[in-house]
């Protein structure tokens, strides 16, 4: 093989190889979710796809204050890179709940209502982010 062939072989794997880094970097991001919820409205707010847990956070809870104006809202589950599901009750009682697997986060957020004595737990949310 020619000295130049080589030359512009290894010039193509430079340029390929951190094109493949970039994407792989970008695919495994961290993504955060989180859901808030006020106990005397049950208003709620959503977030998801955000960077930090924080952001994530935050996020729900102005979502929340925004719908409820009550001022007690609070955050009740936050994930990264999961799912997360809420269930409620029709007396109020709610449970939460992650994984990577969205029936198993849905299944555990109702039980979760019920220990809490919810009456008719239903799943109202759920939220999965990329993993």
């Amino acid at each position: 093989m020619s000295k130049s062939l080589w030359h512009s072989l290894a010039i193509a794997a430079a340029v390929t190889i951190p094109s493949f880094a970039a994407v792989a970097l970008e695919a495994s991001a961290q993504s955060y979710g989180a859901i808030a919820r006020s106990p005397s409205t049950q208003d709620k707010g959503y977030s998801w796809n955000y960077r930090t847990r924080a952001a994530a956070e935050n996020g729900a809870l102005n979502k929340c204050e925004s719908v409820s104006g009550a001022g007690d809202c609070e955050v009740l589950i936050w994930t990264s890179n999961a799912c997360m599901s809420i269930a409620e009750s029709s007396n109020g009682a709610a449970g939460t709940s992650w994984s990577t697997d969205e029936y198993q986060a849905e299944r555990t957020a109702r039980q979760v209502c019920r220990d809490y004595d919810g009456e008719n737990c239903t799943t109202t949310r759920t939220i999965c982010l990329p993993y």
